[in-house]
């Protein structure tokens, strides 16, 4: 029976980010990495293209077709588009075998029930026979190496695409999390508001993601390097093209850095003081894409006064974890959110005021 249940199921971690979707599947390791994104036929509802292949069309749309980044601030903002975005990405993770499987995702900290119900749906269109959902702190504490058995609090700071989820975790479970609704895409779109402000010129979302990559920094730096951009001149709507330096990107990221050392200095002060002087004594682990920013971790350690360890693989560190969680089904039963069950079920006894 065990060798009939591989055949037809599979075991599957799910990091369903706002701007990359990760798979992990036990045995063989990571085994998807794509952008988050979906390409949809306007009239027929057909899937045309589907992460890298449809990232290409982003800024450049076809009449006939709509371009879905359909998870947003680390939730489901489409869920049609979701769902058909998750399907063709288990398809090519299974070779087209789609097969009823179990899945473990890591959501944000802060979501409510209704967006990670929204999440459950969206998996169970895609053949889930069982959803486990996890707070994404977690999962990113566990992919970082994390040991489950250590009693004392660690501080987590996952920087994603469409949040920050900072974490304490502690025997292998979550004693606070919060969710920043500011993170990659928040650092984006600082960069085109501060081109839009200095410059009149718009820039698109591709051009201002490579100029974050390329220029973007946490800290003040040594000497002077410029790159030219070409965007659209808002006065006259023709091409555009200037050169931007590296202080320039830092001073336009500063706004959404400081509000991420704020959000992790937060949860630090409203521990409890064995939570408090644990995380002195461990420091915090710096995970997601956000970690790879040049300076960030020095820029924690520095204001927070903390030691700042980043994950050996901080973008694939939440899909990691939750796969960590599916060899462990005890633990993962004891983590996992419950769905919400009927108050007369919750309660063990109704009362009623007449």
């Amino acid at each position: 029976m065990h060798i009939l249940d591989n055949f037809f199921s599979e075991d599957l971690a799910i990091d369903l980010g706002t701007v990359n979707t990760l798979i992990y599947q036990p045995g063989r390791g990571v085994v998807l990495e794509e952008p988050s994104v979906v390409a949809i036929h306007k009239y027929t509802g057909e899937v045309l293209a589907v992460g890298a292949e449809a990232f290409k069309l982003v800024g450049r749309v076809p009449k006939d077709v709509e371009v879905f980044r359909p998870v947003k601030s680390g939730t489901i903002e489409n869920f049609e588009a979701a769902e058909k975005m998750l399907v063709a990405f288990i398809r090519r993770v299974q070779e087209n075998h789609l097969k009823r499987s179990h899945m473990v995702i890591g959501v944000p900290g802060s979501s409510t029930e209704l967006e990670r119900r929204s999440v459950r749906d969206a998996a169970r269109d895609a053949k889930a026979a069982r959803v486990d959902l996890v707070d994404e702190g977690l999962c990113a504490a566990l992919g970082a190496g994390l040991t489950p058995d250590d009693e004392r609090a660690h501080l987590i700071v996952d920087i994603g695409g469409g949040t920050t989820n900072v974490a304490i975790v502690a025997s292998g479970a979550v004693v606070s999390s919060n969710s920043l609704r500011v993170a990659g895409n928040a650092m984006d779109e600082a960069i085109r508001d501060y081109v839009r402000a200095k410059y009149e010129m718009q820039l698109g979302e591709r051009t201002a993601e490579q100029l974050k990559k390329q220029l973007g920094a946490a800290r003040a730096a040594e000497g002077e390097t410029r790159v030219e951009v070409v965007g659209k001149e808002l006065t006259t709507g023709m091409a555009k093209a200037v050169e931007i330096g590296l202080d320039e990107v830092r001073e336009a990221l500063e706004p959404v850095v400081a509000e991420i050392v704020a959000g992790a200095r937060r949860s630090v002060e409203e521990s409890q003081p064995d939570v408090t002087a644990d995380i002195y004594q461990t420091g915090l682990i710096l995970t997601g894409g956000g970690a790879l920013l040049d300076g960030m971790a020095d820029r924690l350690q520095r204001e927070l006064k903390l030691h700042v360890a980043v994950a050996d693989d901080p973008l694939a560190a939440v899909a990691l974890g939750a796969g960590r969680l599916l060899a462990e089904p005890e633990r993962l039963h004891r983590v996992a959110w419950r769905e919400d069950v009927p108050v007369w079920e919750a309660s063990e006894e109704l009362v009623v005021n007449w």
